[in-house]
């Protein structure tokens, strides 16, 4: 067992001293960053449109399917090849997609056809970005400094959903400050603006990656011709399905996924516009309180009591728990501030468990495997999304959002509930370093 106490801020500083960290913190703050202004642009294109909250869970679901599609084959292609080199291609293509849709709203000829089409292109990239960035961090830092490495990735993360969301919501409302030209036309220019500015986000994001010199703290040995893709791919799904305690808690994930990501993904949207009647900044602005709220989680964390910090499967229900209370609150509001207040809680009970977690479920698994095993965790994400959007797309035209955020949340607080009454999952207390284990026969 690895000492239940934070890290020394000695090795936290160390690790700003290393190039080959540094490199990858600015590719992974400009890629997120890319991604959520991307997140918080698309729902408002497709209204923009003239879509409804079926066309947006559909437009969604077109993304998520082809990333459930692949993600396996990108993650044994992470484990064969350099991640760095699957991400860094990853995020040039991811920039191309955007910039043309981008383009294609800033002149006018972009119709709702073919933001399906885009979908379909991104998720299928996403299905190398999602395990190429799983993998690389275990591989730049050593096994010692990856809570420290961890901490950082995460403040980086949230802090880019902090800042991102608010950033996107302004460039599409800021244009409509002018007079000269209508409203719709102002929108549009605005969402041109953002999709230009993530496919910045992510050109920066490649670039970083490139300026990463090779290292050999933590790297895996790879053997691209000692086995197949679907050798490969086997050997994965064998090891993370003989691990009782991983794959329950893979399976909990995919059951939280499924009753979190339509309802935030398509419910939001519709909650800001219809329930609230206010616009797109002000979206940004609730995704990013959710984001402000994880940093507060992440620097709670530190004062937590060791005997609190030591019980991770009971922080993590419990955290989720509260979670779906917070959620079916959610569906009731009709006030800004008390929506912000809300997602800021939201926020705030992820990132009190977030780090832990995350490197509790990186020193489990086998170095040489962590590409393969985390693409089964990314595929089942993958796979439930697109059901919890186009099943939220379905909803919401019979169903109130009040009504459909109440059933996300008691179904949240029930499997929590389930999920402490697991003995294997309740009792998850600290980091396994396994980092170095044997792939089993």
């Amino acid at each position: 067992m690895q000492n239940l106490q934070q890290p020394p801020a000695e090795g936290k500083f160390t690790l700003l001293r290393d190039r080959r960290f540094l490199w990858l913190m600015c590719a992974w703050f400009s890629a997120v960053m890319g991604q959520q202004i991307a997140l918080i642009t698309m729902p408002w294109l497709v209204l923009q449109l003239g879509g409804d909250g079926f066309a947006l869970g559909m437009v969604i679901t077109a993304m998520e399917l082809p990333r459930a599609v692949f993600i396996i084959i990108g993650g044994a292609l992470v484990d064969r090849h350099s991640p760095r080199l699957v991400l860094k291609w990853s995020l040039f293509i991811c920039a191309a997609l955007v910039i043309a849709v981008g383009l294609a709203v800033l002149s006018g000829n972009l119709q709702l056809w073919m933001l399906y089409l885009f979908a379909v292109a991104i998720g299928v990239i996403n299905a190398f970005t999602g395990p190429s960035a799983a993998a690389l961090l275990p591989e730049t830092v050593a096994a010692e400094r990856l809570q420290s490495a961890n901490a950082f990735f995460m403040g980086i993360n949230q802090f880019s959903l902090f800042i991102g969301p608010t950033l996107a919501g302004l460039l599409i409302v800021l244009p409509g400050l002018q007079a000269n030209s209508s409203p719709a036309s102002n929108t549009a220019h605005g969402l041109g603006l953002a999709f230009i500015l993530s496919a910045a986000c992510f050109v920066t994001a490649g670039f970083a990656l490139t300026r990463m010199a090779s290292g050999s703290a933590g790297k895996t040995a790879r053997h691209p011709s000692t086995s197949n893709i679907l050798h490969s791919i086997t050997q994965g799904a064998r090891w993370a399905w003989s691990d009782v305690t991983l794959r329950s808690l893979f399976l909990y994930w995919a059951a939280i996924a499924f009753l979190t990501a339509g309802p935030i993904q398509v419910g939001l949207p519709l909650l800001v516009k219809e329930q609230m009647h206010l616009g797109a900044n002000y979206f940004g602005i609730l995704i990013s309180s959710q984001g402000a709220g994880s940093l507060a989680g992440m620097a709670l964390l530190g004062l937590l009591p060791r005997w609190a910090l030591g019980r991770l499967g009971v922080m993590v229900f419990c955290a989720d728990g509260i979670m779906g209370l917070i959620i079916i609150n959610l569906g009731m509001v009709h006030h800004f501030t008390t929506g912000a207040i809300l997602m800021f809680s939201i926020g705030l009970f992820s990132g009190l468990v977030q780090v832990r977690l995350i490197v509790w479920i990186q020193s489990r698994i086998p170095a040489h495997m962590r590409g393969r095993v985390m693409s089964f965790l990314m595929f089942m994400m993958a796979v439930v999304t697109p059901l919890s959007t186009s099943l939220v797309g379905f909803l919401i035209v019979y169903a109130s959002t009040r009504n459909l955020y109440l059933g996300a949340g008691v179904l949240l607080i029930a499997i929590a509930l389930f999920a402490l009454s697991s003995a294997n999952l309740r009792n998850i207390k600290a980091v396994e370093n396994t980092t170095s284990a044997e792939e089993p026969a």
